[in-house]
C-alpha cells in the first residue's frame, strides 16, 4: 500500500462526499486506502457515505473525540507507507498524490509535504506559516483592537513575503492536507491528543523539528482546493473555546508554561477591554453579539 488517506467527518456528508469523488477521480498509478472516521455525525453520514463508496473504510465513533483522537484512529489502522491527513472540505483537481509520494520518497530529509492550496475562486490560500508563538496568537485572538498594529507580524507569520512558487522547507503546512512518512510517526508518535481542534498540525511539526531529522516541505507544483471553513458548522464561541484552549496547551507543549501565562494574561486583558469599549454599544444586535463572544473567551 502507497498511502492511507484519513478523511474526518462531523455533519459534512455531502462535503465528504464530494471530497472523496475528487480523490477518486483525480488519482491515478497510486495504490492507496481512503479511511472515513466519523466523530458520532447525526446527519446520517455514515450510511450514506457507505452506500456511495463502498471500499471506503468507515470507522464509527460514538463519541466527538475531536480531529487529533479521530485522525490517530484511522492512523493505527492504515496500512500505508505514507499518511495523508485531508480536510472534508477539501477537492482535488488534478492528480497530485504521484508527485508528491516521488517527492518524499526522493527527499530523505522531508517528514511532512503540503502542496499548494487554493481557495475556491483559484487564488493562492495561505497554507505554510511559521511556528506559532505568544506575538503571533496574540495577534490572532485580539485582532479586532489591534490588527492593523499588529500586521507586520500576520505578514511575516503568514509568510506573505514569498510567491509561494518554489519548493521549499518551512516550519509548518496547514493541516487541510498534511502527508506523513509513517517512519515519522513511528519515531515521533502520533497527533497530540491533548488538542480537541487546532494546532495539532503545528505541534507535530515543531515536535517533529526538534526529535528527529526530518522537517517539513512545501510543494508548490500541484494544487488542491480547500473551502475553508465549510467543514464547521458554526465559527462560535464553542469553536473560538476550543481554538483558545488548544493555543494554551501549543505554547505551554512548546515553550512552557511561562510563555502560556504570558499570552492568557495579555490576550484577556486586551479582550477586557475591547469588551468595555463595546459595552455602551449593547443595542446594536452585531455589537451584542460581538460583545457576548468576548465575555465568554474573557472567562475560559
Amino acid at each position: 500500500m502507497d498511502l492511507s488517506i484519513i478523511i474526518v467527518n462531523y455533519n459534512t456528508k455531502e462535503l465528504t462526499g464530494n471530497c472523496i469523488k475528487s480523490v477518486i477521480k483525480n488519482t491515478q498509478n497510486v495504490y492507496y486506502e481512503i479511511i472515513l472516521v466519523d466523530n458520532a455525525s447525526k446527519d446520517g453520514s455514515c450510511k450514506y457515505l457507505k452506500e456511495l463508496f463502498p471500499s471506503v473504510q468507515i470507522i464509527t465513533n460514538s463519541d466527538n473525540l475531536g480531529f487529533a483522537k479521530a485522525n490517530n484512529a484511522g492512523i493505527r489502522v492504515a496500512k500505508g507507507k505514507f499518511i495523508l491527513l485531508l480536510n472534508s472540505d477539501t477537492v482535488f483537481i488534478e492528480n497530485c498524490l504521484p508527485q508528491l509520494l516521488a517527492f518524499l520518497n526522493d527527499t530523505p530529509t522531508a517528514g511532512v509535504v503540503g502542496c499548494k492550496v487554493l481557495n475556491a475562486d483559484k487564488t493562492l490560500q495561505g497554507s505554510v506559516y511559521h511556528f506559532p508563538s505568544v506575538l503571533s496568537e496574540l495577534m490572532f485572538f485580539t485582532k479586532g483592537i489591534i490588527k492593523d498594529f499588529w500586521e507586520p507580524v500576520t505578514y511575516f507569520y503568514k509568510m506573505r513575503y514569498w510567491d509561494h512558487k518554489q519548493i521549499r522547507q518551512v516550519d509548518c503546512v496547514s493541516g487541510c492536507f498534511f502527508m506523513i512518512k509513517k517512519e515519522v510517526l513511528e519515531e515521533i508518535g502520533l497527533l497530540d491528543e491533548e488538542f480537541v481542534m487546532y494546532y495539532e498540525d503545528s505541534e507535530f511539526c515543531l515536535r517533529m523539528r526538534r526529535l528527529s531529522k526530518f522537517v517539513t516541505y512545501y510543494y508548490p507544483f500541484v494544487s488542491i482546493v480547500h473551502f475553508q471553513g465549510k467543514s464547521k458548522i458554526d465559527l462560535n464561541v464553542v469553536t473560538l473555546g476550543h481554538c483558545y484552549k488548544s493555543a494554551l496547551v501549543y505554547l505551554r507543549k512548546s515553550y512552557g508554561l511561562f510563555a502560556q501565562n504570558v499570552f492568557d494574561i495579555c490576550t484577556k486583558s486586551l479582550l477586557s477591554m475591547e469588551y468595555l469599549l463595546m459595552l455602551p454599544f449593547c443595542f446594536i444586535y452585531k455589537v451584542r453579539g460581538k460583545t457576548r463572544i468576548l465575555w465568554q473567551l474573557i472567562w475560559l
